[in-house]
């Protein structure tokens, strides 16, 4: 994404509601992943959205394929609910009409295995990329891709889980 937002500029009430409810999109996608709600989540993309994860050690593919991959990394057995969570700031939001492109930041503190055993809470900074579409349903994201920023307190052995 380039570009930066004129602070001259004034917004239509129409440009604020599409900020909001992008940003509301951004978050509840997050949040269903906390959740575990993988209806939910897939239904924050549109069917054939380009989803890349490897930034961080995830998968690529589209919705239903990331689903089956997350929802058997992010089982109960390999993070504990409610042991992750991620925090949504930094958002750019840019529309074009019924496209929009957006950038923001994830913070997310997980619990992992301790090498001396028990578990340790972690913490990554990832930045997401997404193009985002308006459908019938609403703002959708289109594609979305994740780049690892930092990490902190993750032992030196951590490894993604395999599904």
């Amino acid at each position: 994404m380039s570009g930066s937002l004129d602070p001259k500029k004034r917004l239509s009430l129409e440009e604020m509601s599409d900020r909001f409810l992008i940003q509301d999109l951004i978050i509840d996608e997050a949040a269903a992943i906390d959740e575990r709600d993988w209806d939910r989540w897939e239904a924050t993309y549109v069917p054939d959205a380009a989803i890349d994860w490897s930034g961080n050690g995830g998968a690529k593919g589209d919705p239903k394929a990331i689903r089956e991959w997350a929802s058997a990394v992010l089982s109960e057995a390999n993070f504990p609910y409610p042991q992750y969570q991620h925090y949504c700031t930094n958002f750019r939001i840019r529309i074009d009409g019924d496209r929009a492109t957006s950038r923001h930041l994830q913070i997310i503190p997980i619990s992992v295995p301790s090498p001396e055993g028990g578990r340790q809470i972690a913490f990554s900074g990832i930045w997401f990329e997404d193009e985002l579409a308006r459908t019938a349903e609403g703002w959708r994201i289109a594609a979305r891709r994740e780049f690892r920023a930092w990490q902190h307190n993750f032992p030196a052995a951590f490894a993604v889980p395999e599904p």
